[in-house]
């Protein structure tokens, strides 16, 4: 499954947008480009660009970092919270 991540950077600098604090953070993510769009404009975004990512990533974050506690899918409407467990489950 490809999820859209809004980033800022380049290449292997890109920052994701994420919520929390330092020791305990979530990737906010959205689930289709249409989804994206009506969450660019919810979140008031500007200067991030769309970047499509295989939930592949969050499982290695959610094995090697253990301040990753998860993501957040389509904030502006489902506002889905998937732990790090289920995360590592595949259970979503």
């Amino acid at each position: 499954m490809k999820l859209i991540c809004p980033a800022i950077g380049e290449d292997h600098e890109k920052d994701f947008l994420v919520t929390g604090s330092l020791d305990d953070f979530r990737i906010i993510v959205f689930s289709s480009p249409e989804e994206y769009e009506k969450g660019f404009e919810y979140l008031e975004l500007a200067d991030y660009q769309p970047c499509e990512v295989s939930c592949e990533l969050f499982r290695e974050l959610a094995k090697n970092d253990d301040a990753f506690s998860g993501i957040i899918m389509d904030i502006h409407s489902k506002n889905k919270i998937i732990s790090k467990k289920e995360l590592l489950e595949e259970s979503f």
